[in-house]
């Protein structure tokens, strides 16, 4: 009597476990939206390595504190999608971790000028920055790879696209790759490193937003307290973006400088300002 209530309790522990497959593979193959996020620069205890290119659905580094668990509730129902954009700071404007230090030095006495001429790190490394878009790129195949695998290709999915800092460059190179195969949904770069040398035709997304400092403009802060890690240009290409469609977020004026400056205009560590923006303020990020 007890081995047969034994195998009585083992068959119905299967067909339980077998049913949550089936159900779960069932949920992903009806799913329709998917959410991709993509960090930068993971500190200075990383600069030697770099990304491995796979794809995660689980925030894999703790990066996004609780930024993408925000996000993902106001798009919900909706897949996330983790990629590791971490590069060494040799792909960066800083180039060397000599010439961050001296960056940041010397910004700590800039409490009157606007204008950095010399003392950010504000030069394009367009040989870097293409190192991040092609491995954006193998990022991309790989995504492709899962949407195929999941028999998601022959739905029109559409996909949403966050980043931080150095993880835009990144963010190109999948766009490059997975474009032709889905519908593009919403685009937000935080802080986005190199902004200004390569962007995309942000009109074929639902709406493109870019949040951060605001720079080299008559209503700047004072370099103190810029962002000295990615210091912010536009994005290039969103000067033409439909006004309907988004634009930039510059950081709150009425946000505590003592939360601002060379890292903490950056860091998402930081950035807590993201939560001040209210549903009906302009670029709250929401389906």
């Amino acid at each position: 009597m007890g081995n047969k209530l034994f195998l009585f309790l083992v068959l119905l522990f299967s067909v339980q476990a077998m049913s949550q497959t089936i159900d779960s593979t069932s949920n992903l193959a009806n799913q329709k939206r998917f959410m991709v996020f993509v960090n930068g620069n993971r500190g200075a205890k990383f600069n030697k390595i770099t990304t491995d290119n796979v794809l995660h659905l689980k925030d894999p580094t703790g990066y996004w504190y609780n930024y993408d668990d925000t996000i993902i509730s106001r798009f919900q129902p909706v897949q996330a999608i983790y990629f590791d954009g971490h590069h060494p700071v040799s792909t960066s404007m800083h180039r060397t971790n000599a010439r961050f230090i001296k960056a940041y030095f010397f910004s700590r006495f800039c409490w009157f000028s606007k204008k950095s001429r010399w003392v950010l790190n504000t030069k394009f490394n367009e040989i870097g920055f293409k190192v991040r878009v092609e491995n954006g790129k193998i990022a991309g195949q790989n995504l492709l790879n899962y949407l195929r695998e999941n028999q998601l290709l022959e739905k029109q999915v559409t996909i949403d696209f966050i980043n931080h800092s150095m993880g835009y460059a990144y963010t190109l190179g999948i766009l490059e790759v997975v474009k032709p195969y889905i519908k593009l949904g919403k685009f937000l770069a935080i802080a986005p490193e190199s902004g200004g040398l390569q962007g995309d035709d942000w009109n074929q997304f639902e709406e493109v937003w870019q949040y951060g400092s605001n720079m080299n403009s008559p209503t700047s802060n004072v370099i103190y307290y810029q962002d000295g890690i990615a210091p912010q240009t536009p994005l290039k290409g969103i000067e033409n973006l439909d006004a309907l469609k988004g634009g930039r977020v510059f950081i709150p004026k009425e946000w505590s400088r003592f939360k601002q400056g060379f890292l903490k205009s950056h860091h998402l560590n930081w950035f807590q300002w993201f939560f001040l923006i209210k549903p009906t303020d302009i670029g709250y990020f929401k389906r």
